[in-house]
């Protein structure tokens, strides 16, 4: 079980270091608050409407070039790329996005003065503006994070000496849900922890 593993080799001096979307919380919970907000600009059509366009190509075809076809969808509208953007690597809410049940159970079974380290991928504003989004039920000052992409995003390494104390860790495991996550363990040489396997979430 992903819990209590986790836990016990915290008992064993080891450092536990999280990826955050996916891991400790699902993105999407994030992205369709978004996708709401830029939805409410829309002057000329029903803002479900395109919140429903956001979230269903979203949801079919990924987020590849989701705000390109949206301009494209909706011309009479004034959406633009770099309009959409903006929203989104400004967007937050106060602890309005819950944390996975996995990692709720995990942090009780901590003690008070467990730290919470992340190395994330991603816009670093957007990733700072994700935190301060999520209720962690945990101290803010607890959670140290490392945004990856003010260095070099993961698989490189770098960004891994970038939390305190790094040269320090003893056999550190890194909890992740992707093959970016895997290959930076690899090229770590450190243990990955896949969620996806050890977790249903």
């Amino acid at each position: 079980m992903t819990v209590e593993y986790l836990a016990e080799q915290t008992k064993q001096s080891r450092q536990l270091i999280f990826d955050l979307d996916n891991t400790i919380y699902l993105e999407t919970e994030f992205l369709f608050r978004v996708y709401n907000e830029i939805s409410k600009t829309a002057v000329n059509i029903n803002s479900k409407i395109v919140y429903e366009f956001l979230k269903k190509t979203f949801l079919k075809e990924g987020r590849n070039n989701l705000f390109n076809k949206l301009e494209n969808s909706f011309p009479a509208e004034s959406f633009s790329v770099e309009k959409s953007l903006h929203i989104m690597r400004n967007y937050q809410c106060n602890s309005c996005i819950n944390i996975l049940p996995w990692f709720k159970e995990f942090l009780s079974k901590m003690s008070n003065e467990f730290i919470i380290k992340i190395i994330t991928n991603g816009a670093p504003q957007q990733q700072l503006n994700k935190i301060n989004s999520i209720n962690f039920f945990w101290p803010k000052d607890l959670i140290e994070i490392v945004t990856a992409s003010s260095y070099k995003p993961k698989p490189n390494i770098q960004s891994f000496y970038h939390l305190k104390d790094a040269k320090k860790f003893i056999s550190p495991i890194y909890v992740g849900d992707s093959l970016t996550d895997e290959e930076f363990c690899k090229n770590l040489n450190i243990e990955f922890y896949d969620i996806r396997k050890n977790n249903k979430i």
